[in-house]
């Protein structure tokens, strides 16, 4: 999920030093070229888990208001994008 980051916009933000030393553990643990990068990418990573959240709550109401079938909703807790292991994401580095 890598942006062209020619057109970026510089956002300034205050941590706390406990808060600070994560990014600098990830820094040293992934190797990511700075601080900054860490915590882009950690954004983009809250920022799309919290999306896909959204899209499976849109499923979940959709099918308990209409479900399709009572084998469908009864399957629905385990049919989420966070469940299906061919969309699974790799959070090994959190």
């Amino acid at each position: 999920m890598r942006n062209n980051l020619a057109d970026a916009r510089a956002l300034a933000l205050r941590l706390s030093d406990r808060l600070l030393a994560d990014p600098d553990w990830l820094v040293a643990r992934y190797q990511y070229s700075n601080r900054t990068e860490a915590i882009r990418v950690a954004i983009e990573a809250a920022i799309k888990a919290e999306r896909s959240r959204a899209i499976d709550e849109q499923y979940t109401t959709a099918y308990t208001t209409c479900p399709q079938t009572l084998d469908e909703l009864a399957d629905l807790t385990f049919q989420s994008s966070a469940n299906l292991a061919a969309d699974a994401e790799d959070w090994s580095w959190l």
